[in-house]
């Protein structure tokens, strides 16, 4: 047990650089473009494709997406502060490729389609 204990101690204490702050970035910063790019198109034209959003904006509107990406960014960060430290930037890395993917496809809609809305 101990022997456990020393290895995450040395795998923390590792200099270099930190790339979790990096990609607490690139979460943060995809989830709000998502959120923005997701309540743009709405307002536009567009229909949330993801249904558990859908219920959430059909109840709360853009708050309740907003609520929604905060409660899915609460639970990331619950998982990796309770996650082994060798699997954080796994965790980090899987929230935010489908955000990452959401922003390019919902700008692509917007820029091919959002013409025709106005």
């Amino acid at each position: 047990m101990a022997s456990d204990f020393t290895a995450e101690v040395a795998f923390v204490g590792e200099s270099g650089p930190n790339y979790d702050h990096l990609l607490w970035g690139v979460v943060v910063v995809a989830a709000a473009a998502d959120v923005l790019l997701t309540l743009v198109g709405v307002s536009m034209c567009f229909r949330e494709a993801n249904p558990v959003a859908r219920a959430a904006m059909d109840a709360a509107g853009g708050v309740g997406l907003l609520g929604l990406k905060l409660a899915a960014l609460g639970a990331l960060f619950v998982v990796y502060r309770l996650v082994r430290p060798t699997y954080r930037r796994a965790a980090l890395t899987a929230f935010s490729l489908p955000q990452l993917f959401a922003v390019g496809h919902n700008s692509l809609l917007l820029v091919q389609y959002g013409p025709a809305c106005l």
